[in-house]
């Protein structure tokens, strides 16, 4: 099922058939580098995180999506909203996208159009972004589509994330 499209790029729910392409991703070191631990992510742990999201889609709406390039079917990449256990009430954008496919602006399309799908489609009205200080090329990307830099930030193991947000226009209806 579709969640939405841009110009280039199809944004819909992940499939249990989405495994392999799914934990190409995952597995990947230079996709992962700046996520979580920087750890890639085994395959029942992909599995995990496609159950995690069939799952999300049901009670919420929305999770973390699968990304194709039109007109393929075949996953490029991944975009949506996570819900980080640490921060409860947060709702944190998240996107990546196989090595092949950066410096195509890819990035700053599904993540504009992600927030747009948040606030339109799912009722938020706050959204969060947490980037490794290092990854210049995402504080780029939030900084193109409207995120505020809210300041760096140690998490619970000591290690420094630098914040954004972005609140709904409260002219939208």
């Amino acid at each position: 099922m579709i969640a939405f499209a841009t110009e280039r790029l199809v944004v819909r729910r992940l499939r249990p058939d989405d495994l392999d392409d799914f934990a190409a991703l995952c597995g990947d070191p230079e996709i992962v580098r700046y996520m979580d631990d920087g750890r890639p992510l085994s395959r029942e742990q992909t599995r995990a995180w496609i159950d995690v999201s069939l799952a999300n889609y049901r009670e919420r709406g929305w999770g973390c999506f699968g990304v194709t390039a039109k007109p393929e079917d075949r996953l490029v990449g991944f975009a949506g909203f996570a819900r980080p256990p640490e921060r409860p009430g947060v709702v944190e954008l998240i996107y990546a996208f196989a090595p092949d496919r950066w410096g195509r602006g890819y990035a700053t399309e599904v993540a504009g159009a992600t927030v747009a799908f948040g606030f339109d489609r799912c009722g938020l009205t706050r959204i969060e972004a947490t980037v490794d200080p290092a990854h210049e090329a995402s504080k780029r990307v939030l900084a193109k589509i409207g995120m505020a830099y809210e300041g760096r930030k140690a998490d619970d193991d000591g290690v420094f994330v630098d914040h954004y947000a972005i609140e709904r226009d409260r002219s939208r209806p």
